[in-house]
């Protein structure tokens, strides 16, 4: 066998053993990872399907409105959305996974072609970065499928195509910032351009001003203009290329699938041609990289160490300000936060009912704002000490202890930041009373529970040989700490709205007690962050690093 079928026949042989459970632990997450994958898939698909019976009866009682081109036009702009939310994660991911891992150094060893080398690491980056689109995309191809196998294939044809596209792109984007920059800055400055261009994204979304869109007219007309005007020609855009053919063959065009597979090999093609193209200037731009690396002088600390939980929390800060997603998290949750104060300025300042409604669901916005840092910087905490995972092991420490340390440094600005939009909130909303109190409880609880609950269940099952956090935060454990971080997130709006409470006491014909919910849910919060904590806590000392 050759050397590219042997390296190939042992990672799908790493793969199985990976996805193996060893424990019955890891079976129970195995499990877990199942169903709410599961539930996730079998929820949107349900909204999707009522979303299309919703389509199905206004064309019928719109005559004049065209459906394929109403189609056409929603999956242009959901592929060019998926486009640039895939570009802005692959330029950050590439940079990782081509001048920053250690499998790819030692894989360079072995007899294979750079080039060879390079197409395996621009896959890696595509399908690090697609997967989170993928879960969402697959769906929408399974509910194509109950109209005809060509329109759901044709679906995901389009799908991948764009996928492909814009991680080779964001693979040649990463080139160009390393050529400028070292890789560990040039990955600080591409999680900024990347947070930056999601806050322009929100920006623009909020300059539409979607809320004149509440108005039954003004929808109407906005439905007729974007299904009765023809879209221009395709022409060289492969975004437009893939959404028309994609509704094409929905459409029953079986031309439209021929188009989709033409240009997900088109797509294909392209990928293998740029790595054999930048293959020369990545292997001298990672050379390059590396002796500089090792040119670097190293900095003596010369000061004595302080107590042992003094230094770990040093370490923990200076792990977190060293990230370079901190500085890109942080501006874009300024972003959401301004936009947010400034919707809530929109609301009829004398309907007390809206207000009421809006100060329940702030407070759910704002743990879920909590989740998605703590998915970011908690979950991954222990995977990214990486090889130093083992020297951790020597230390006089706990893993108890350092996992302490590791949730004060990351539960600290959790906690500011949900305490900081519950006021701000209330202070717009002009909440008084019990409402006040369960924010401001909810949001102190939650911005504690929360992070705890994300960095035991990502201590559970450590990737101490991930590419990035990302990677890790992205991975079936990550949807698991997602899921019960969001329902963590949802509870407390019926414990801070007294309109949705009573609507829920209307439904389920029982009288819900404000006080004993919010008891209740703080109490559940709190067991399960600590059961997680004491969980990691007791199976970290027997974790295998070299497994991991």
């Amino acid at each position: 066998m050759s050397a590219g079928a042997v390296s190939f026949a042992n990672a799908l042989r790493a793969a199985g053993r990976s996805l193996s459970p060893r424990s019955t632990a890891e079976a129970a997450g195995v499990l877990a990872v199942g169903l709410f994958s599961g539930a996730f898939v079998a929820g949107e698909y349900a909204g999707l399907a009522h979303l299309l019976r919703l389509g199905r009866s206004a064309a019928t009682q719109l005559p004049a409105l065209v459906p394929e081109i109403l189609l056409e036009r929603l999956l242009l702009g959901a592929f060019a959305g998926a486009g640039v939310l895939l570009l802005l994660g692959a330029l950050t991911t590439a940079v990782s996974t081509l001048f920053l891992s250690e499998e790819l150094l030692l894989r360079m060893a072995l007899p294979i072609p750079h080039a060879r080398l390079l197409l395996r690491q621009v896959a890696a980056t595509i399908a690090l970065a697609s997967g989170p689109a993928a879960l969402l995309a697959l769906p929408a191809v399974v509910l194509a499928a109950r109209s005809g196998a060509e329109g759901a294939a044709a679906l995901g044809a389009a799908f991948l195509a764009v996928a492909v596209l814009a991680g080779a792109a964001g693979s040649a984007l990463a080139l160009a910032v390393v050529a400028v920059f070292p890789p560990r800055r040039a990955r600080l400055l591409a999680a900024f351009l990347s947070a930056t261009g999601l806050a322009v994204a929100i920006v623009g979304a909020r300059g539409v001003r979607p809320e004149r869109f509440l108005d039954p007219s003004a929808a109407l007309d906005l439905l007729l203009r974007a299904g009765t005007t023809p879209l221009a020609e395709p022409g060289g855009n492969p975004v437009a290329i893939a959404a028309r053919a994609a509704a094409r063959a929905l459409a029953g065009d079986a031309a439209g699938l021929l188009h989709a597979l033409l240009l997900l090999g088109g797509a294909a093609l392209l990928t293998v041609l740029l790595a054999q193209l930048l293959a020369p200037l990545h292997l001298r731009l990672l050379r390059r990289s590396r002796e500089e690396a090792d040119a670097t002088p190293r900095r003596r600390v010369g000061r004595k160490a302080a107590s042992a939980e003094r230094e770990l929390f040093r370490a923990e800060v200076r792990t977190l300000l060293r990230d370079a997603a901190t500085p890109a998290q942080l501006g874009t949750l300024a972003a959401v936060f301004v936009l947010d104060l400034l919707n809530l300025k929109l609301l009829p300042s004398g309907d007390a009912a809206s207000r009421d409604l809006v100060h329940g669901l702030q407070s759910g916005l704002g743990l879920f704002l909590v989740s998605a840092l703590a998915l970011r910087f908690a979950f991954p905490a222990v995977s990214t000490d990486g090889r130093a995972a083992l020297l951790l092991k020597s230390l006089p420490v706990s893993a108890a202890r350092h996992l302490v340390v590791r949730w004060t440094v990351r539960a600290a600005p959790s906690l500011a930041a949900a305490l900081l939009l519950a006021g701000a909130s209330a202070w717009a909303l002009e909440a008084r009373g019990f409402p006040l109190g369960a924010a401001l409880a909810v949001a102190a609880v939650g911005g504690l529970a929360i992070p705890a609950l994300q960095l035991g269940l990502g201590a559970l099952f450590p990737r101490y040989d991930a590419p990035n956090p990302v990677s890790v935060a992205l991975g079936p454990g990550g949807l698991v700490a997602m899921g019960l971080s969001t329902l963590l997130s949802l509870a407390p709006v019926l414990v801070v709205s007294e309109e949705l409470r009573g609507l829920a006491e209307t439904l389920l014909g029982a009288r819900l007690d404000g006080r004993l919910l919010l008891a209740a849910w703080g109490a559940t919060s709190a067991a399960l962050a600590a059961a997680a904590m004491l969980a990691a806590a007791r199976r970290l000392p027997r974790v295998d690093v070299s497994s991991s």
